[in-house]
């Protein structure tokens, strides 16, 4: 694969990947002062990035520099649970549930803060549920979270094609498809999503169409500032959990 890398100058570098983050496939990153260097299998999404200055590097730049996997590490989510791609060693010391997933898409390695405070609220709240649904899935990690704790009717979804072929590539057996939660076909019992605050407020009338209330629903991806006009859109209390910038609402089951 030829990559292609774009220099993202300016005091809003780092807003700018985190959109990036959850609108396309970020291969590899580099960060430094006002300054972020993105690897991309493909051009730029039309996105908002705010006041930065975009350069791109030429193709032999590109595909000669780090991209950071080399820097990759475990990560450990929460005492028991851990994640890696598959070129990092599993600690020796650690005793729990471990996922390994290549870095293919947004999120792949499970090194962002809103995949981190997603796979949080769903190890928190896992019960086993019969039926689970994964919107705006990216590589699939969340998808692949429920498949390995023994849930054999996964769905997912994203509106980013690449993502639905990674996601597709790391769980085989899951139902993948491309577009929003409207397109999956059939309700769920625990469903998450991982998206930006706005796309939360689009999507919610057709998750809570696809949660059927039998098990957890947890929104993860937004700021702090977009945590409340969310949670009162909900039918139910949410239990908020924070990783860094984001945080994750986990409603339990209707009783």
């Amino acid at each position: 694969m030829t990559l292609r890398a774009f220099v993202l100058r300016g005091g809003g570098a780092s807003v700018a990947l985190d959109r990036l983050h959850v609108s396309t496939d970020v291969l590899g990153v580099v960060e430094g002062d006002d300054m972020v260097t993105v690897w991309l299998a493909g051009a730029l999404p039309a996105i908002d990035f705010g006041e930065v200055v975009i350069e791109e590097l030429s193709p032999e730049v590109a595909n000669a520099t780090a991209t950071g996997l080399e820097h990759d590490v475990p990560i450990l989510v929460a005492s028991d649970l851990l994640v890696r791609p598959p070129w990092v060693d599993r600690p020796a010391s650690f005793v729990g549930f471990e996922l390994v997933v290549p870095r293919g898409m947004a999120f792949g390695s499970g090194e962002h803060d809103s995949t981190q405070a997603a796979l949080l609220a769903l190890h928190a709240a896992w019960c086993d549920p019969a039926t689970f649904a994964d919107v705006g899935t990216g590589s699939g990690i969340l998808a692949s979270y429920a498949w390995l704790r023994g849930c054999r009717r996964v769905e997912a979804c994203d509106i980013e094609e690449p993502a639905v072929l990674a996601a597709r590539e790391l769980l085989p057996a899951a139902k993948v498809v491309l577009g929003g939660p409207e397109a999956l076909p059939f309700r769920a019992d625990f469903v998450i999503a991982n998206l930006t605050g706005a796309e939360q407020h689009a999507a919610l009338p057709a998750i809570l169409e696809l949660w059927t209330g039998c098990a957890p629903l947890v929104l993860s991806g937004m700021r702090a500032h977009e945590v409340d006009a969310v949670a009162a859109r909900l039918p139910l209390p949410a239990i908020a959990r924070a990783r860094g910038a984001f945080t994750a609402l986990t409603v339990l089951p209707r009783s």
